[in-house]
Order: C-alpha cells, then structure tokens, then sequence
C-alpha cells in the first residue's frame, strides 16, 4: 500500500509527495473538494508516509508496525476526529470543542513511538464556533513534530483565521476511469462482481465520487427515474390528478425529497442537451436515452428551462423548511403554465 492506492488525484498527490521529498511539510494542511473523492485516504496515506519505518518519508509500506496501527486506528501517535451526532435520533452530526481540547492535550505531548504526530479532522466545518476558536489557538501556536490535516467538502464554512493557516490542497472529482477501476477493486469477490451493465451504469451516474457510486440503489433509481418521466409526459392542467397524485406521494416521505429533485433536475437537464445539441456523451442519464429523446420532442426549450428554473426553487426553499405539500404543489402548477 502508497500513494499508489489513491486513484485519480494527481495534483494533490503530487503536492504531498514533493513536500515529503523536499522536507517542506506544513504544520497544518486544508483537504477540500466534494465528498468521497479520496481526501481522507489522501490523508491517512499522507500519516503513514511520515511514520513509515521501512518507506518514510518518501512513501509508505503498508505493512510494517506503524503502517499497520494507523490503518486499525491504534498508533498512539495518529489521531482522527469525526462529526458524531449528540444522540442517536439527531439529525446533524457535528465536532465539539471538547474533543478538541481533549486532541490539544494529546497534541501537547512529543511523539510517543513515532516521528510525526498526525491529527487528521474529518469534517472540519461541522466544527461549532466554540470548537473551531479552539483549534485556532493551535494552529496559531502548533506542536512541535506534530501535522494537523482538516479534511471539508464545504470550506467555505469555515472560518477564514483557519484557511489561512492551512495550506489548502484541492481534490477534485475523479474520472470515469478511477470510478471504474476503484469499483471493480471494491467487490471482495468475483461472485459479487458487478456486470458490465451495472458497472457501466454506476460509474456513469457516480458524479465522480465513490459513495455514491458504491451506495446508490439501482433499482430504486430506476423506479426513481420512471416516476418522474411518466410525470413529465403527463403534466398539464388536464391532467392535475397526476400532478396532485405525486406531491401526496412526495409529501409524505421529506427525508427522500431532495435526492428526488436531484434526479429530476438531472433529468431536465439532460432534455435540455437533447434539445439544444444533441450530443449523447453530454447525457448524465444515457442508460434511458430512447425514453428522453421523444420527450424531449415535446417539449420546447423554453418549457424545459422553465421547469428546471422552478425544480431548483423548490429545492432551495425546502432546505430552508418551506411547508413540502404546498411547495412541491406550487412547483407543479409552475410546470403546468410552463407545459
């Protein structure tokens, strides 16, 4: 195991490993960039290579003593923090200012076995004020031999005294390929392997992040997909009971609802691209292609912006928990004068 195991990010790799090679390591690093794109990994590999006994600094073995504690999460000298919900039935997860007084303490401390002490904060921006002011006072005053990684998929919520002191390393979203060869390595067995049509399918609606492409649920997406198509075909003020009938559907399921705007976003969308140019590769839902071309010829570009113009709304009002029935309703009266 190396730097080899992280697919697709080349720059971010090359940044790390020239520090390491040039003895240039900052005290503390910012990993941005969407999730489950490989900036933990990134992270994790990046802890290994300063400790390594076999390949450090250069790289990391994988299999000696301190390679394989901070895999299993047991060197005394690695730490990683994560946003944990206040109780089972919370919805938001977040990192308290006591652990991270409780990492400073850790932090004070020379190395115990290692070179390096590394400090890995996943989700650094669901840090509270409390907490993120804490850990401003140790990035201002850091630890000696000691690296602070912050890890975020929304940097922009974090404080700007914090950016600052971090050299920020952005990732972005793998490529197709990446997708495809980490799916294939991700399967335990070949009886578990996917099928071409599957992994073909998953890669191309991956949106180049990893969790979705492992997690989403196939069949559902497709019962997902097919619901909002028969919807589009259908809507018009001759046919409000089709539209009604979907928002009492939708209404009654709020933890579903934004993945489903998602989709029919995505959808629009493509239409629109079938509208103004045409091009297949341009298509995020090319799998359903033969269903989107004679909608799309139904309708007219201006009908399509209309309804993705409204879809987004209705997205964004939710978020700030506008009442679900009557926005998805108002959504669909917009989609009717749009049709």
């Amino acid at each position: 195991m190396s730097f080899q195991r992280i697919l697709g990010q080349v720059q971010p790799k090359r940044i790390i490993q020239n520090a390491l090679l040039n003895n240039s390591v900052s005290h503390a690093y910012l990993f941005y960039g969407q999730e489950s794109i490989g900036k933990k990994l990134t992270a994790v590999e990046f802890a290994k290579a300063l400790n390594c006994e076999v390949s450090g600094p250069k790289d990391n073995c994988g299999v000696c003593p301190s390679c394989r504690k901070i895999d299993q999460g047991m060197h005394p000298d690695f730490f990683l923090l994560e946003p944990e919900k206040s109780s089972p039935a919370g919805r938001n997860a977040f990192i308290k200012v006591e652990e991270i007084r409780e990492l400073q303490k850790k932090l004070a401390y020379m190395p115990y076995e290692a070179n390096t002490k590394v400090a890995i904060i996943d989700g650094a921006e669901t840090m509270n004020l409390q907490a993120a002011n804490t850990l401003l006072k140790t990035l201002e005053e850091p630890p000696s031999a000691t690296i602070i990684i912050l890890i975020s998929s929304n940097p922009y919520q974090l404080l700007p005294t914090i950016v600052s002191r971090c050299q920020g390393v952005k990732f972005h979203l793998l490529s197709t390929d990446a997708v495809r060869q980490i799916l294939q390595q991700s399967v335990p067995s070949e009886t578990d392997a996917f099928s071409e049509q599957e992994l073909d399918l998953r890669t191309l609606r991956s949106m180049g992040r990893i969790s979705r492409a492992l997690e989403e649920d196939i069949e559902a997406t497709n019962n997902c997909r097919e619901e909002i198509l028969h919807l589009l075909e259908q809507v018009s003020f001759k046919r409000m009971d089709v539209a009604f009938k979907w928002t009492r559907q939708w209404a009654k399921r709020s933890d579903k609802i934004q993945p489903v705007l998602d989709e029919m976003l995505n959808i629009l969308r493509d239409l629109a691209v079938i509208k103004t140019q045409g091009k297949s590769t341009e298509i995020f839902n090319r799998d359903i292609l033969d269903r989107l071309k004679p909608l799309a010829a139904q309708k007219s570009t201006g009908t399509l912006i209309a309804m993705f113009d409204s879809a987004l709304q209705t997205k964004s009002a939710l978020m700030t928990n506008a009442n679900l029935q009557l926005s998805l309703d108002h959504m669909l009266i917009q989609f009717c004068e749009a049709a």
